[in-house]
């Protein structure tokens, strides 16, 4: 008796889903439409109209692959705002148009700068395909349209391996911009630019500023790489040859190797930014200090160094100095008292930044911030105020001195007294 009541409800089941079935495959057949329309319209004879239609076909994303064809004829159109739309629509349909990408790289020598950025930031959703899109974006790096060049070395930054040859070889570039931008891309290649590492650690001894700038920033970028994107190992080590299977290895493996090429680059990186410090460049010392920043605790032996440049006379390089210590994260009281201290630092940027690093730090250091509170300097309790509203519950021993504050002569020691214990207080009735 049980068999034919299964059977009467699996039948009632399936006629409740039926019209949600047909609503669904009418939904689609809209769509499908809609498209349809879209493509015959891209023959349209306004411009404007074209333009339209590539946008919206680039809405539907994957749905539109049946519109790739037609959208790679209307790459060659007359107007150069309707190819830019084509392309970015090739870009949004994304690995489905992957048939697209060698009209796209043909693209690439468009004589408008506004095509050829579009299509150069289109050939980022198709990382797969970096071995066609590395080397014609590598010759954009020197295009005469700023748009250009930064769109190409964004899109080189996300192709991993591929990248790096092409970028190396573009570091001998005769142009030192050219040779910048390449070095800003290599950074965004993360571990991947081990095979690069001497190139960018030779840029550090560079005479052109600019240079060493931006290979201080790519050296932190890639030291501080906190990926895993190896999916394909033999692309790091550079073999000649590719193994057959498919897949990834195993992911220990991958672990492995990437902690094997991590610890290489911290090995070489961090002593080469310490000897960039004495840079007689500011931006290059803020760089620098950035890289550390970017770098966290591996970059702690630095910390020396890094309290020396913290009176440096450009604030610039002071508040990376400030922000480097809060990010490397050593709370001991002497540093605690160096931040607390710059709460008198003549530049706002450099006070804003010691709030900060003081708020990151583990063991928030109350007893300091209460002392600080009883400054002569009202700039000076206006962010031991601020700090302590940012550590919150932790601060409660601080309840007294700032209900004290609530009478300062400075209405912004008084307001931010008020914010602090409202803060302080509140966290305490959650808690």
């Amino acid at each position: 008796m049980m068999q034919p009541l299964r059977i009467t409800a699996v039948l009632l089941t399936s006629l409740l889903f039926l019209p949600n079935l047909a609503c669904a495959d009418t939904s689609r057949e809209a769509i499908q439409a809609e498209i349809q329309n879209l493509i015959e319209n891209l023959n349209n004879p306004k411009p404007y109209e074209r333009r339209a239609s590539a946008e919206s076909l680039g809405d539907f994303g994957r749905s539109a692959r049946p519109a790739v064809p037609p959208l790679v004829r209307a790459l060659s159109d007359e107007i150069p705002d309707v190819r830019a739309a084509v392309a970015d629509a090739l870009g949004r349909i994304g690995a489905d148009a992957n048939t697209a990408v060698p009209a796209l790289v043909s693209s690439l020598k468009d004589p408008d700068p506004s095509v050829r950025s579009t299509v150069t930031s289109a050939l980022s959703h198709f990382p797969k395909k970096g071995e066609l899109i590395a080397p014609a974006l590598g010759r954009l790096l020197d295009d005469p349209d700023e748009s250009v060049r930064l769109a190409a070395a964004n899109t080189l930054g996300g192709l991993g391996a591929e990248a790096v040859t092409v970028l190396r070889d573009t570091l001998q570039h005769p142009d030192p911009m050219v040779r910048v931008t390449a070095l800003a891309a290599l950074g965004g290649t993360g571990i991947y630019a081990e095979r690069a590492l001497s190139d960018l650690l030779a840029a550090l001894d560079q005479p052109i500023g600019e240079i060493r700038q931006a290979a201080a920033t790519a050296l932190g970028k890639i030291a501080s790489d906190k990926h895993w994107p190896i999916t394909r190992p033999w692309d790091i080590m550079g073999y000649d040859y590719k193994p057959i299977w498919p897949r990834p290895m195993r992911t220990p493996l991958r672990q492995s190797l990437y902690t094997r090429l991590h610890n290489r680059i911290i090995l070489f990186t961090i002593p080469a930014l310490s000897q960039a410090l004495d840079d007689p460049e500011p931006e290059v010392r803020a760089a620098v200090l950035r890289a550390f920043s970017a770098i966290g605790r591996e970059a702690a032996s630095e910390i020396p160094l890094i309290i020396e440049v913290v009176t440096d006379e450009n604030p610039n390089v002071r508040r990376a100095a400030i922000t480097a210590l809060g990010n490397i994260g050593n709370s001991s009281d002497y540093i605690l008292q160096i931040l607390i201290d710059a709460f008198s630092d003549a530049d706002s940027d450099v006070r804003l930044a010691a709030s900060r690093s003081i708020t990151k730090m583990k063991g928030a250091p109350v007893e300091l911030l209460i002392t600080a509170m009883e400054s002569l300097d009202p700039g000076v309790r206006y962010l031991a105020a601020t700090t302590l509203e940012n550590i919150g519950h932790e601060a409660t021993l601080a309840i007294p001195v700032l209900s004290q504050a609530l009478q300062d002569e400075d209405e912004d020691v008084r307001l931010a007294a008020t914010y602090a214990l409202e803060a302080i207080e509140g966290s305490l009735i959650s808690d």
